[in-house]
């Protein structure tokens, strides 16, 4: 399983950053079925608690790392923005709940069908709504650098802003 948690390159959004932390979520995710999957060594799977402060630290970095995209999306005048914290809000619910149920369940061993939601968890939406504002942002960049619209300073700076986005 973790074999398909590599990061590939048909997954770039072709928006450095947001590709770099996109990259880092999909290797904290393979992290973490590396050291809990069912191949792991004895001594690093099977524990639940170990593996639940895991996957709650992933959960965490998800959300910051929607916090910082719906910035970028902010900066450049992305008009969706509030449809697609929308959504973040609903899979950070959805993951939460998630979490819950392994806490309850006693999970102590990321077993595939745990694997494989985590990672359609974070892909789906990488792959969906991402794709999304990374179209509009390309467009904007586009329109911004295509020839007569150098006039507009106010729009040029957000998209300054955005390529030097933490």
């Amino acid at each position: 399983m973790t074999r398909l948690l590599t990061w590939h390159d048909e997954w770039s959004l072709n928006i450095d950053v947001l590709d770099e932390e996109h990259r880092g979520l999909i290797e904290h995710l393979a992290d973490i079925c590396h050291r809990f999957g069912p191949e792991a060594s004895p001594r690093r799977s099977g524990d639940a608690c170990a593996l639940i402060d895991a996957l709650t630290d992933l959960g965490e970095a998800v959300r910051e790392h929607f916090k910082r995209e719906e910035e970028l999306m902010q900066t450049v005048g992305y008009e969706d923005v509030a449809e697609h914290r929308t959504e973040h809000a609903l899979l950070m619910a959805e993951y939460t709940d998630q979490l819950r149920h392994w806490r309850a369940e006693g999970i102590d061993v990321f077993h595939e069908e745990a694997q494989e939601d985590a990672r359609d968890w974070i892909l789906d939406h990488i792959l969906g709504a991402d794709r999304d504002f990374a179209k509009a942002f390309h467009e904007i960049e586009d329109h911004l650098t295509s020839a007569g619209h150098c006039h507009d300073v106010a729009a040029r700076a957000r998209l300054n802003a955005a390529r030097r986005y933490p």
